[in-house]
């Protein structure tokens, strides 16, 4: 069957992962298997494109396809950011359990932090939020123990290294000072994990409160709604959506900007070189000796500058050489076992004129003895 071709279209699997239906795996295993009809069809390819006006049913159940949602939850203090169960301790989930909707969040937060957090079910909109590339900017209140070194600060706000990991540059306006604490206001374009407090730990300052007050143009303090208070979450405004989205529209227009513009830079590079090399200019000034010289140095320099083609090797000649190896390691074993065998020989000699001449020094001191007890009793008689 042919793939739909639309803009607007969705890849299968996402539509039926969307619906919370099971994992990605277990949800391309449901369409090979021919579990998924798309219009009473059977499909087998998880990458078909489906339209929105298309029906969509597992198992002969159709599943009603979810409207994109793009919310932003204020996090409070001690809640995990996961969607999975944990024992005795509260996740993010527990704030829009009345939603249909299979949402996750893009960017997390440590359960000691809290602040705003974007919560979807688009994955491409994480991605703009949550991707670096899209360099979008994430605003912190630091609250740090002790008076802080405004020196130490800038010389880490142009990009530190901490544990062979590097941070990129960021901004920072320092808005107390005290002896006991101080508040400083971030602004970042990455989100590493643990990245604020490990800075601050590595200039020597502990983290005493992390805020996270905006996400790109959303904040904590909005016009319309007023303050976003800790546990509770809100919709996105048409406004806030399409600030992310126009974010990728920029990158795709940049990107096509570079290419153009290093084309047109190349351009002027080699017209400045045949206008103001000599070589170029009078060549038709040339005579053909000089040209049959030319081309003599030209072919010296570039037999020097070329390496050698290494010879292709023959199926004998890999056959030589591993009889070659293996008899010279052979050789090799032999030696070591002749000079072992010499050894064992020598010390075998020696061993055996040693036991034979402490044998000849027993026997006679034997006889001795024999011949002073003769001359004993022959006195005593």
């Amino acid at each position: 069957m042919k793939k739909q071709k639309n803009e607007e279209a969705v890849r299968l699997v996402k539509v039926i992962l969307e619906s919370g239906f099971a994992s990605r795996r277990n949800c391309e295993k449901a369409i090979m298997s021919g579990r998924i009809r798309v219009n009473n069809e059977v499909i087998l390819d998880p990458a078909y494109r489906v339209k929105e006006s298309d029906s969509v049913s597992i198992d002969r159940k159709l599943i009603e396809r979810q409207r994109k949602r793009y919310m932003a939850l204020y996090k409070p203090l001690g809640v995990v950011s996961t969607t999975k169960y944990l024992p005795g301790r509260r996740i993010i989930t527990e704030f829009f359990k009345g939603i249909k909707e299979r949402l996750f969040y893009a960017g997390r937060l440590d359960s000691e932090s809290r602040g705003i957090m974007i919560i979807t079910n688009d994955g491409e909109f994480a991605n703009i939020i949550t991707h670096p590339s899209y360099e979008i900017l994430k605003v912190y209140d630091v609250t740090v123990n002790g008076k802080i070194d405004s020196e130490k600060l800038y010389e880490a706000s142009k990009g530190i290294t901490i544990k062979n990991i590097t941070y990129s540059p960021f901004k920072f306006k320092i808005l107390s000072k005290g002896r006991v604490q101080s508040k400083i206001r971030l602004t970042i374009n990455e989100g590493k994990n643990r990245e604020i407090r490990k800075i601050f730990d590595y200039l020597g300052y502990k983290v005493i409160d992390l805020e996270r007050i905006s996400v790109g143009c959303v904040s904590k303090y909005d016009e319309t709604s007023g303050t976003l208070e800790a546990g509770h979450i809100r919709d996105l405004t048409k406004k806030e959506i399409e600030f992310f989205f126009k974010q990728k529209d920029k990158k795709l227009k940049d990107i096509e900007n570079i290419f153009a513009n290093v084309s047109e830079y190349d351009d002027n590079i080699i017209d400045d070189d045949y206008a103001e090399d000599n070589t170029y200019s009078d060549i038709s000034n040339k005579t053909e000796q000089d040209e049959k010289k030319e081309k003599k140095h030209d072919k010296s320099k570039w037999a020097k500058a070329k390496p050698k083609k290494k010879r292709l090797v023959t199926k004998r000649e890999n056959t030589y050489k591993a009889k070659t190896n293996k008899s010279k390691t052979l050789k090799s074993a032999n030696k070591k076992n002749n000079f072992n065998s010499f050894e064992n020989k020598e010390y075998k000699k020696n061993d055996s004129k040693k036991r034979s001449f402490n044998k000849e020094r027993t026997d006679k001191s034997f006889n001795k003895k024999q011949i002073n007890k003769k001359n004993t009793n022959k006195k005593r008689i």
